[in-house]
């Protein structure tokens, strides 16, 4: 009977009004996994290399070998390889499903869904459930979030991750002991995912020196599980995971190494900042057809009040999560690379919009409206500005992307797989993904390039044919072919690629 008793209260803790509110929370993202989830990819060049790597790891073959080649004189075309974290989380799904980018579309997705899951817990220790619903689907179902999932990117999970780690260090710093132990594992794959993961176990160790020798908390295990373990922890796990199990190779001078010192570090800052801004105020503008005024009133109310509730909360007390907030800007400000959009921005935002309502409790217009209509009409506001681009998005999610699934591409990399040498190199403006799709070496031709170096590109890495591709080849590659006559000569073409091979690169 005893035991009976218990079961009904364990019973009963589930259908908490906490735990139904997640419930609540967990249907409503439910509809993420039918919207934007296709079988087709556009042409970006990171996805591809993510899933050669994966590839990599289910055959136990090293990173290192992969069909593109790496020109570190384009390194902001891409690494030779990324950081093993986001290959690996998606390697489960490659095991069982193999190429497939539905499968992979569905398992990113399940990313974000946890992602509005960890947030429906983080908040409410900031909110009501209500403020908590409308921040949740504010970000979540975003018209540019959705649009996000048609890549299979690192984004979701990185942000993920970062908000799980967040919400596990603030509930359990002070052990139990094995506890941190995990937070460090999942650390070093934050880190994993991707570099400037490090903001994390830097705010973790910032957090702990305040509290052990600031704060004098002599806690038993506080200084070991805060500062230490976590920290450290973390940093190990990462070099674990890249430099001794799967050895991942790293460019020449370091990854990206060309787009440093091109410009001034103040003028990088400069740049960057007024970038994150427009981005930022973006977001929070999708096009609203003839309700248009209303997104563009919206991002400047939501910039102000998110930069007030900023300042609000770095004038105060520093919690864990603006430390890292203040690392994670301090790092992307100086980053002179301004390509991404909203991408950089994307993991921080669930903090910037603890920020907007700070930033909105400041200012008391109309008081005698309670809090939760406020809260209501501001909400609704917003995701009625969505409404229009997020109609589109829902008509248009049945369509192939342009990229490699259309049938154009796939005629193309069948010819190629088919007709041409297995150790011919291929240049192409996608080289990842003509590397992945077709298994052949694939060089990248360099955009705006003169004749000249053009040549001495193709003279270095020996290529032996030119891919030229309609939509996405630059006028550089063009012009070169079309007007270096005897260099190359027409191999084969369907309605969007023409294949030419390389007989001579003599001037």
């Amino acid at each position: 009977m005893a035991r009976l008793f218990r079961w009904i209260k364990i019973d009963y803790t589930l259908f908490s009004k906490q735990n139904r509110f997640i419930f609540l929370m967990a249907i409503m993202l439910l509809p993420l996994f039918f919207i934007n989830v296709r079988d087709s990819h556009d042409w970006g060049g990171d996805f591809a290399m993510y899933i050669m790597q994966t590839e990599n790891i289910i055959q136990g073959i090293p990173q290192s070998e992969t069909p593109y080649i790496y020109n570190p004189d384009n390194a902001v075309l891409g690494p030779p390889a990324y950081p093993i974290g986001f290959p690996l989380i998606i390697s489960p799904v490659y095991a069982i499903f193999g190429n497939s980018i539905f499968a992979l579309t569905l398992w990113v997705t399940c990313f974000l869904f946890g992602l509005g899951l960890i947030m429906s817990v983080y908040l409410r220790k900031y909110f009501s459930d209500l403020i908590t619903f409308f921040l949740v689907m504010i970000l979540i179902y975003n018209p540019w979030t959705l649009n996000m999932k048609l890549e299979i990117m690192s984004e979701f999970s990185f942000a993920f991750l970062l908000l799980l780690l967040v919400y596990l260090f603030e509930k359990y710093s002070k052990g139990p002991f094995w506890v941190g132990i995990i937070i460090a594992i999942l650390g070093g794959l934050l880190i994993s995912v991707r570099v400037i993961g490090l903001v994390f176990p830097l705010a973790v160790l910032a957090f702990a020196i305040r509290k052990r020798f600031i704060e004098k908390d002599k806690t038993h295990l506080s200084k070991y599980v805060c500062g230490f373990l976590v920290s450290v922890g973390s940093v190990l796990v990462y070099l674990l995971l890249n430099n001794w199990i799967f050895a991942v190779p790293q460019a020449e001078g370091g990854s990206y190494a060309g787009i440093w010192g091109h410009e001034k570090l103040y003028a990088t800052f400069l740049y960057n900042l007024a970038y994150y801004t427009e981005q930022f105020k973006f977001f929070f503008s999708p096009w609203g057809g003839s309700w248009n005024f209303l997104p563009l009133i919206l991002k400047a109310v939501i910039f102000t009040f998110t930069l007030l509730g900023m300042i609000k909360s770095f004038f105060r007390r520093l919690e864990l999560s603006d430390m890292i907030v203040i690392l994670y800007f301090a790092i992307l400000l100086i980053y002179p690379y301004r390509h991404a959009g909203i991408r950089f921005l994307f993991p921080v935002l669930p903090f910037l919009l603890i920020y907007l309502v700070r930033g909105l409790e400041t200012v008391r217009l109309y008081p005698n409206i309670k809090k939760s209509v406020k809260v209501l009409f501001l909400g609704g506001l917003v995701l009625v500005s969505y409404l229009n681009m997020f109609s589109y998005v829902i008509r248009t999610d049945h369509q192939v992307l342009q990229g490699p699934q259309e049938a154009a591409s796939i005629d193309a990399f069948g010819h190629i797989s088919n007709n041409t040498a297995e150790d011919a190199v291929i240049l192409f403006a996608k080289p990842r993904v003509l590397a992945m799709y077709t298994g052949h070496q694939s060089l990248g031709d360099v955009k705006g390039a003169e004749p000249q170096e053009i040549a001495q590109l193709i003279m270095k890495y020996n290529v032996s044919y030119v891919l030229v591709q309609n939509e996405i080849s630059g006028d550089a590659i063009k012009d070169f072919i079309y007007r270096q006559d005897g260099l190359c000569e027409y191999s084969w073409s369907n309605e969007k690629f023409v294949l030419y091979k390389v007989l001579s690169v003599e001037f």
